[in-house]
């Protein structure tokens, strides 16, 4: 079988073949090269359980098993998600996933395609992210081979004790934004913004740490089960997205032959960062079917047009200060920002 980037997540003898998490092919020629797939979340985790699987099955078969992977979940090769590029600049793991927004200074071009009014659907926001990067962001990249860029489905709001429904409910309140370029946006709401790695969450909900949470919809239910401290649901807000990556140690790129590069390029790149970003939405649909059902005693709203003119308007003054702070340092943010957003260029 030839897999392409196309058929990388959708092929049905991928998806037959799907490698058990820590697996990797069984034949593997003398001297043969192993890449180590470093991830934090656990197992069943989408990214886990489908993505990073099906890359690990696809390399070893479209290498001929000269270059294979294996996943290591759940931080086993170094706990939490920060430390994730770190890992792989130091080739802790050969392979790692991150999130642009945990280690937003690395990545301050890359943050303006994070904002709030970008798109409303994960392969929307991802299409248009690789749409600048050859132009905007590839000095960003530099350090790494980069194998996947792309988006989650832009989040809606849980809360813990208050159903929001106008304005002034969130006042006061303490929200866990998406990544640290995000709390202006919670701040102008008038709301206290403060960013928690996604695996702290739980816990701060749970302790009443934080009153809420601003995350895409699936976390509601496995692997993160917000629902059991969030109940109250609000959606119809403008939305900002989480970011994310996949690369591969440079050095270790460089020493991988010819073939293998051409593998795994096929493998890679644009067409798999758009089909990782529409499996992963799935669990966002289906989760906010439950949402509106009212599952796990969920309570879902959606904002009036007069709300969500006042949300919309104090997150509109959070992305230009954003966009003319960013611009005081010399990045083209206005530029990026208009690219992503109207077209512009």
């Amino acid at each position: 079988m030839t897999f392409t980037k196309t058929t990388l997540l959708t092929s049905a003898a991928v998806m037959a073949a799907a490698f058990t998490i820590g697996m990797s092919v069984p034949t593997t020629p003398a001297g043969a090269k192993e890449l180590k797939i470093a991830t934090f979340m656990g197992p069943p985790h989408f990214l886990n359980r489908v993505a990073f699987t099906n890359l690990a099955k696809a390399i070893g078969m479209a290498t001929g098993g000269e270059t294979t992977a294996k996943l290591f979940a759940s931080g086993q090769l170094g706990k939490g998600p920060v430390q994730q590029y770190k890992r792989v600049l130091d080739n802790v793991a050969e392979i790692s996933f991150g999130i642009q927004g945990y280690t937003s200074t690395i990545f301050p071009r890359t943050m303006v395609v994070a904002q709030p009014g970008v798109g409303v659907t994960a392969v929307e926001i991802t299409k248009k992210f690789w749409s600048v990067k050859d132009k905007f962001l590839n000095s960003e990249y530099t350090k790494m081979k980069v194998l996947g860029l792309w988006a989650n489905t832009p989040p809606v709001l849980m809360m813990r004790n208050k159903l929001v429904t106008k304005f002034s409910d969130v006042k006061g309140m303490k929200i866990r934004a998406l990544d640290a370029t995000n709390i202006p946006q919670m701040n102008a709401w008038g709301a206290s913004g403060l960013h928690i790695p996604i695996s702290g969450v739980y816990d701060a909900l749970d302790k009443g740490v934080i009153d809420g949470v601003w995350v895409a919809i699936n976390a509601l239910f496995k692997p993160w089960r917000f629902a059991e401290s969030t109940k109250n649901i609000t959606d119809g807000l403008k939305k900002p997205s989480a970011l994310f990556w996949l690369g591969m140690n440079k050095k270790v790129w460089d020493g991988l032959s010819a073939k293998s590069k051409a593998a795994i390029d096929g493998l890679t790149g644009e067409q798999f960062s758009i089909e990782t970003a529409r499996g992963w939405a799935k669990p966002d649909a289906v989760a906010e079917m439950r949402a509106k059902k009212g599952d796990a005693g969920l309570k879902y709203h959606v904002l009036s047009d007069a709300e969500r003119a006042k949300f919309d308007a104090a997150t509109d003054r959070s992305v230009e200060a954003f966009l003319a702070k960013s611009e005081k340092r010399g990045i083209p943010a206005r530029a990026i920002y208009a690219a992503v957003t109207k077209g512009g260029s």
